[in-house]
């Protein structure tokens, strides 16, 4: 039987759009995992839910530990990427288990990745593998694909709230508009590369400084309190 998330409708909490019902249900199953494949021995990382900055990752572990309180502790930090938040729950705590396997090796000094912490070795493998996930190989990245196994599955259906993830964030250009995807020739989505705008340049009279714009302006030389005036435009 499955355990409902307990804020009422979920995303929505006093009226407020909110992913907190999502990272309390990370936290509370880092718990579960942390005493059922771990012996508890796995120190508590802060747990967030940011943007992917990696081009692609389901989610991501500091080696240092970036975040401090205000005694002075010190945590890493296991972060699972809003862009791909709102898939089946299995595959969001199987992303979990797995950045906690990293987390597993971190602390007993255990290398496990490598080529700037990308390339997944056979330490990463057999500890992923020992704690119920299936793990297979990339030519690139090395033993990082990890899927859940029909034994974490059901631990995750019978112990995972369910209804905390159900908001994922678009993914978008860097001037934070959303991306237009279509379907690539893989039958994968492709990001549409946008047109880049033309840019124009503008020089002021006087003393001939020069600043370029991507669209019409009426703009003046600070320095010389001169209109400036339009000189080309690239494409």
């Amino acid at each position: 039987m499955k355990v409902k998330c307990q804020q009422k409708g979920d995303i929505f909490i006093k009226g407020q759009v909110t992913i907190q019902s999502a990272i309390d249900e990370l936290q509370r199953m880092f718990k579960l995992l942390n005493a059922r494949f771990f012996n508890g021995e796995l120190e508590r990382p802060v747990i967030t839910i940011h943007t992917d900055h990696t081009g692609g990752a389901y989610g991501w572990i500091t080696v240092g530990k970036v975040w401090i309180s205000k005694d002075n502790a010190y945590f890493r930090e296991i972060n699972l990427c809003a862009e791909h938040l709102n898939r089946p729950t299995e595959r969001v705590i199987t992303t979990l288990m797995h950045e906690m396997c990293h987390l597993y090796n971190l602390e007993r000094g255990v290398q496990d990745t490598s080529r700037k912490f990308t390339y997944h070795n056979a330490n990463f493998r057999d500890v992923a593998e020992a704690r119920g996930l299936l793990v297979s190989q990339n030519p690139t990245y090395g033993w990082c694909i990890t899927e859940p196994s029909p034994a974490f599955t059901e631990l995750v259906q019978k112990n995972c709230r369910a209804g905390c993830f159900k908001l994922e964030r678009l993914k978008t250009y860097r001037d934070g508009t959303p991306r237009v995807t279509k379907p690539g020739t893989d039958g994968k989505e492709t990001t549409v590369t946008r047109t880049k705008q033309a840019s124009r340049k503008y020089i002021c009279p006087d003393c001939s400084v020069s600043v370029r714009a991507t669209k019409d302006v009426n703009i003046v030389c600070g320095d010389c309190s001169e209109t400036m005036t339009f000189a080309q435009q690239n494409s």
